[in-house]
């Protein structure tokens, strides 16, 4: 294209060879000018925030994990954040976007608070049934400051527990990510207990179980609440729950 433009500028009857050159470089300075495809610095109160994408992901967190996919807006989203409906496709490019990025948020939470344990006991994985014991109460342990200290977060909670229920958008992530590892971690955990060098499917059964008991305090959080005449979830109803799980390990 540019060497058509050229031509015809090469066509152009001038007076003097200085016109012709005056107009390629006018023409090169245009090229230039349109070409200029950098990205622009985003304008208004999204501009480079963290914070407002963080308050995003937050609102989207509490709505998807309500609502569900289908039935949340990006207006509803920014509507709860108080910033303009640009602002999520400028941070996040789409809804799909947005809602991949809460999902990695709340893998990114697990692996903040988890990681260093759990690398810790798989760099030595225990073998002795005792030292299992003792790594599996640590791992309980880990997920009761987790998944249960969400009184004034829970949002993330609601997310995660709705992509367990179902396959949505980002369950294989969070299944690859966050469910399998720590499954699997268990399982393995179980198994030394029992004195088997791999899972079996007893193990493996002993592991979902285990890890579900702390469902009955997260999405049947209010039933139990109820049930047991508890005004919250407060550090001595979790220390209660993780001494009830050591129990459970220690009868392994």
């Amino acid at each position: 294209m540019a060497a058509l433009q050229y031509r015809s500028f090469d066509s152009i009857s001038c007076r003097s060879a200085g016109a012709v050159a005056q107009a390629r470089i006018v023409y090169g300075r245009a090229v230039t000018e349109k070409a200029d495809t950098r990205p622009r610095a985003a304008r208004g109160p999204y501009r480079n925030s963290a914070e407002t994408r963080a308050r995003l992901i937050d609102a989207a967190l509490v709505l998807f994990g309500t609502n569900g996919f289908e039935a949340t807006s990006t207006r509803d989203i920014a509507r709860k954040t108080g910033v303009g409906l640009p602002a999520i496709t400028y941070h996040f490019g789409s809804k799909e976007g947005l809602y991949r990025a809460c999902a990695e948020h709340v893998v990114e939470r697990y692996r903040a608070q988890m990681q260093a344990g759990v690398e810790a006991i798989q760099a030595d994985m225990p073998r002795d049934r005792e030292a299992a014991r003792a790594a599996l109460r640590h791992v309980v342990a880990m997920l009761a400051t987790m998944l249960l200290d969400t009184a004034d977060d829970d949002g993330w909670m609601t997310f995660m527990m709705r992509e367990m229920n179902g396959a949505g958008l980002a369950h294989d992530l969070m299944y690859r990510d966050l469910w399998e590892p720590g499954l699997a971690l268990v399982a393995a955990l179980v198994a030394a207990v029992q004195a088997r060098a791999a899972p079996v499917d007893e193990d493996k059964l002993e592991a979902l179980l285990l890890l579900s008991s702390f469902s009955a305090f997260s999405t049947a959080r209010q039933v139990s609440l109820d049930f047991g005449g508890w005004p919250r979830v407060d550090s001595a109803l979790v220390a209660a729950i993780v001494a009830r799980l050591e129990a459970r390990i220690d009868a392994l």
